[in-house]
């Protein structure tokens, strides 16, 4: 099972891909097969629905093998739509290398009607309208200053009208050093071919880079490789990382053996997101899950998803989950394998008192914090305790923990509290203190109010489930890319906008077998 990959900079993947391939023709052009199509997979499983029975797509290309990359997605996300229309922008064939040459010649027998444009000449372009663009310009090998016809290209490109831009590994112009600055496309998606390449998450490339997406093309999969990186601190997730969770669960099973989840959560202010979370660590795998919330919901949410057991208790003057609750709660504790505490509970000064009493009697039970629970005060208690904790945090929320975001300041913050924290963005980083997991999947969907109880929830299954033996870091960088390819399948079938967060743990099924084949 291979969850993490290394993110590199631009040499350490050039170094790493003349290590692999040897400067061997026949392996880069395999390699060049398996990065475009895969870029055209993952093109098709998010943004299909955009394109309409018969898209119009522009290929621009430079010399290099991004451009074949580029070439042979293109022809990929042809086959799926036989009555595209490609026109290409590329440089002569003198020019190109002898792969790129052979990948474009790929796409001309199969795309007979390619109309193709001489970069000079691009500026006909400008006033078309294209359902994608694919960018193949530039490559992690440029090094900056851009040359003036390049620089014009990248800035047509950036002016033409199109329903979906996407750049294949790096958006072209962007490179280890931008702070040297100069034009660089501007992409809605970029699939980061091989390796998953540190300038992507560069501040001032992110805008660029739009939404990131790795292609794996097993440059990791021998154990030489992955020895080689093993004390590298900024990690991608692999895109298979979820598949062993499709595996056949042991036969001589019960459901204790698959965790019991308990969940503190919900008021009667803000009543759904125990039901969201409880929702998620039932479809994250969990056994058992007792769901501790006001007695005034109990029996509507018992309604809405008998498969939990809800217990009902009693509220404060505010509606929140009270004191009076402990002996309730005490006398099962003993019974449970992970414990999740926030969503929905509000600030009462009496819930938070229970929630401090109940992680210190259960010091072995590894513990999910969110929402109101992320408080100075309480994660002072995750340190004290000999459980692993994971705290799931935006933005807002860490910074009542913490001076400010910065990398530092999270690592900082995983070792004075004694926990894993994934700091939610779209770009999510999990970090144990020591390593950063930087998780890229998910879309503008998840920028709803629920989608972090959905997300505590998935690592309280994952991180209560013993057979599973997965550490705090490796749950909580699991649900979270989780959660992320639940949403792009809730938004690939409805619509990012037409959706509510509600939707989403429905979709973690599909999410899960997509996994396997990514």
């Amino acid at each position: 099972m291979e969850i993490f990959h290394p993110i590199l900079t631009c040499a350490q993947s050039a170094e790493l891909e003349a290590e692999l391939l040897g400067g061997n023709a026949e392996k880069s052009y395999a390699a060049i097969l398996r990065a475009g199509k895969g870029a055209a997979r993952q093109t098709l499983a998010e943004f299909s629905a955009l394109m309409g029975e018969s898209p119009k797509i522009l290929l621009l290309g430079g010399s290099g093998h991004n451009a074949a990359d580029g070439a042979i997605a293109a022809l990929e996300i042809c086959k799926n739509f036989p009555a595209a229309k490609v026109a290409a922008v590329f440089p002569p064939d003198s020019r190109l290398k002898e792969n790129t040459l052979r990948a474009l010649s790929e796409l001309r027998a199969g795309v007979p009607d390619l109309r193709e444009t001489a970069p000079e000449n691009a500026e006909v372009l400008r006033e078309e309208f294209f359902d994608l663009i694919i960018d193949g310009v530039l490559g992690m090998s440029f090094v900056p200053p851009l040359r003036a016809d390049t620089a014009k290209l990248i800035s047509l490109a950036n002016s033409i009208r199109a329903r979906l831009k996407i750049s294949i590994d790096v958006p072209s112009g962007a490179s280890d050093n931008p702070r040297e600055g100069g034009e660089i496309f501007r992409a809605d998606a970029t699939y980061s071919t091989g390796i998953c390449k540190k300038l992507l998450f560069e501040p001032a490339n992110r805008e660029f880079a739009g939404r990131i997406r790795y292609v794996d093309i097993g440059f990791f999969d021998c154990a030489k490789t992955r020895t080689k990186f093993g004390n590298i601190e900024n990690l991608a997730l692999s895109p298979s990382a979820l598949s062993f969770l499709n595996n056949p669960r042991p036969a001589l099973s019960d459901k204790r053996t698959f965790g019991h989840v308990f969940i503190l959560a919900g008021s009667e202010t803000y009543p759904g997101a125990a039901l969201l979370a409880v929702k998620s660590a039932l479809r994250a795998g969990a056994g058992l899950v007792s769901a501790f919330v006001p007695q005034t919901l109990a029996a509507a949410f018992a309604a809405a998803e008998p498969s939990a057991i809800w217990m009902g208790c009693p509220t404060d003057e505010f509606g929140a989950i009270a004191l009076e609750a402990l002996p309730q709660i005490r006398a099962r504790l003993n019974s449970a394998t992970s414990f999740l505490a926030g969503p929905g509970l509000t600030k009462s000064p009496e819930t938070r008192a229970l929630l401090s009493e109940v992680l210190k009697l259960a010091p072995n039970v590894p513990a999910v914090l969110d929402a109101d629970a992320i408080v100075p005060e309480l994660l002072r208690i995750l340190s004290q305790r000999n459980a692993p904790a994971i705290v799931t945090p935006h933005e807002g929320e860490f910074l009542r923990i913490a001076p400010d975001a910065s990398d530092e300041s999270l690592k900082r913050a995983c070792l004075e509290y004694k926990c894993v924290i994934a700091l939610k963005s779209p770009a999510t980083r999990i970090c144990d203190g020591v390593k950063i997991a930087r998780q890229t999947r998910g879309c503008p969907a998840l920028a709803r109010g629920g989608s972090g109880d959905i997300l505590s929830g998935i690592c309280a299954s994952l991180a209560g489930g013993k057979h599973l033996n997965l550490s705090a870091f490796e749950a909580a960088a699991l649900a979270s890319q989780w959660l992320g390819l639940s949403a792009e399948r809730a938004a690939a079938e409805l619509g990012e906008t037409a959706l509510a967060t509600s939707d989403i743990p429905r979709f973690m099924p599909a999410a899960l077998r997509g996994a396997q084949t990514m």
